[in-house]
Formats: C-alpha cells, structure tokens, sequence
C-alpha cells in the first residue's frame, strides 16, 4: 500500500494537499479489504504523509525520504502488513517466555528483576526510558529461552521496533494516559511466573500483554 500510495503521488495523480479518494474507492482501485485501507492510512498518517481531518477527510501531506527505512523493504518488498508481523510477535515470544521459565538461569532472573525494578520507577512522561527498557526486559527472556532457532525468529522480527514506522506507532500509543502503568504491572506478573517457574501461567500472560500492545498500538484498526 506504501508503494502504491507513493506511485499516486509521484505520477502526479496526487498532490500535497490533495483528498485521498474514499475508503471504497480505494479498496476496488487495490483490490484489497477495507481493513488493510484503515491500516494503511492509519500507518501513512503515523509517517506524517497524509494528515486526517476529522470530518473532512484524509489529504496528502508532504513526503519524507523513507527510503532507508527497512521496514518498507520487508513489508512492501514482500507484501507483509504490519498486522501480520505482530501476529508472529504473538505466536513466538509466549513460547520462547514458556521455555525461558523452564531453562532461565538465577542470571537471567536477575536481570530481568533489575529491569522491572528500574522501570517500576518510572512515570508515564518517560517514554522513551520505558521503551529502552521495555526492549530489555523481552530480549532477555527471548536469550533465557536458550533456543537459537526461536531466538533468531524473534530477533528478525523485533529488528522492526528500530524502525521510523513502528518507533512512531509505539511512541504515539504510549503517550495515551495508564499504558505505561499497565504494561508495568504485566511485566511485573511474567516476571514473578518465571521466578516461579510456571511455564503456563508465563506462556497466558506473555500473549495477553502482547496481545493488549497490538490492540493498543492498532486501536480499532484491524
């Protein structure tokens, strides 16, 4: 969709300022659902490459050099939405949170503890504190899970959160009042499972809070 938005606007289809045509309409022109059209211009917005008037419609904004942004290569170059990656996300951390619960060594444990601790400390303007530490506190589960196979699924994925667009998105859903309380005290419940070692209970709550972070970052998109 990010492909074929930029064709509009650089055959001059579209200009800056320009209305995008109706939801419809763009879902006949791409032959795609009308969920992967909020998506889009959901994402596009996130970008700063259309703006939302509520009322009025959605009209181009000024473009921004993209080029370097790996995210457009893995989703555009092979066709995977956004969507599609956190459901990866969904399916392969519960599983690689359910090993490390069985395998994670007193190390592990206590690193994790330190990272909960430092972001237990932390207040709800601190955001991009929280998603240092945030990183933290999933790349070392993933590691005591000790499966190379899973991990290297998991770090191919989460190569993503280094990008503008899903920087974007997750800053601007943190910024939304009690998310970083919420995901706090989740954080706080998979590490106190792992502690206990209860690979079922760790495996639940690590879908769930993945699962809350997608609805959140998604809103009511998909």
């Amino acid at each position: 969709m990010y492909q074929r938005y930029m064709t509009l606007v650089t055959s001059g289809e579209l200009k800056v300022g320009d209305k995008l045509p109706a939801e419809r309409v763009l879902t006949e022109r791409f032959g795609v659902s009308r969920a992967t059209i909020r998506e889009a211009i959901s994402a596009l917005e996130i970008m700063g490459l259309v703006e939302v008037k509520s009322g009025l419609g959605t009209f181009v904004a000024e473009c921004k050099d993209t080029a370097e942004d790996e995210f457009y290569e893995l989703t555009e170059n092979d066709g995977i939405s956004p969507t599609e990656i956190f459901e990866a996300r969904i399916i392969i951390e519960p599983q690689l949170a359910k090993l490390a619960s069985q395998r994670a060594t007193q190390e592990d444990l206590d690193r994790l503890k330190d990272v909960v601790e430092e972001t237990e400390v932390l207040s709800e303007n601190q955001i991009e504190e929280f998603e240092v530490l945030d990183e933290q506190f999933h790349s070392i589960i993933a590691n005591a899970a000790y499966n190379d196979v899973l991990l290297k699924f998991a770090q191919n994925i989460n190569k993503l959160r280094g990008s503008k667009l899903w920087g974007n998105m997750k800053y601007k859903s943190l910024q939304k009042e009690g998310r970083i309380t919420r995901y706090k005290v989740e954080h706080k419940a998979i590490y106190l499972a792992l502690v206990n070692r209860d690979f079922n209970e760790v495996e639940s709550l690590t879908k769930k809070h993945l699962i809350d972070i997608k609805a959140d970052i998604f809103d009511d998109v998909d």
